[in-house]
């Protein structure tokens, strides 16, 4: 299996906004989430605006041997612009536990060595484990997990220093 990431373009916009209804569907359990009444988990497409219109954002693809398996948004974290943030991460569950997404982690923060945090919603604990899972294979135990304020919602903070490939060794980009 090959993972890559590829830069969302303009006027692909819109298979990102048909995906990240799957992804508001991923936080409809544990957040409580209803329908809208189109019979849609709704989200305010303006929020992904800055994607397009700032150099600090990075909006990918994740393929899966060419194929469409996700997508990851990073850009520089707002409180603290020294920081690379994984904004959003989802992954289609056709793909789940085959190793694409700590694959697609590792290609994210490929491009952009430095401080890294991810953060993870309090009331979706069930992601945690795949996170620390993740990180570790990436930087050992060298990243620190606790719990923190992110625009008024307490949620996990893992934060680590990412040096590159160099700490790659266990993943492999091609099975």
């Amino acid at each position: 299996m090959t993972v890559s990431l590829k830069l969302i373009d303009i006027r692909e916009r819109h298979v990102l906004e048909n995906l990240f209804s799957y992804y508001v569907y991923e936080f409809s359990q544990p957040l409580g989430l209803s329908l809208d009444s189109d019979g849609k988990y709704a989200f305010k497409s303006e929020t992904l605006n800055p994607y397009w219109l700032r150099d600090d954002h990075h909006p990918y693809f994740i393929l899966s041997d060419g194929e469409l398996a996700g997508f990851v948004l990073v850009r520089r974290y707002p409180p603290n612009i020294a920081v690379w943030d994984i904004d959003q991460f989802f992954v289609l569950r056709k793909f789940k536990g085959k190793g694409l997404g700590k694959k697609a982690l590792a290609a994210a923060l490929d491009q952009r060595l430095g401080d890294w945090q991810i953060r993870i919603m309090k009331e979706n604990i069930d992601v945690l484990g795949f996170w620390q899972s993740a990180v570790e294979e990436l930087v050992g135990g060298d990243y620190s997990l606790g719990l923190d304020m992110d625009n008024e919602l307490e949620m996990y903070f893992i934060r680590l220093f990412y040096q590159g490939k160099s700490k790659l060794q266990c993943l492999d980009f091609v099975d």
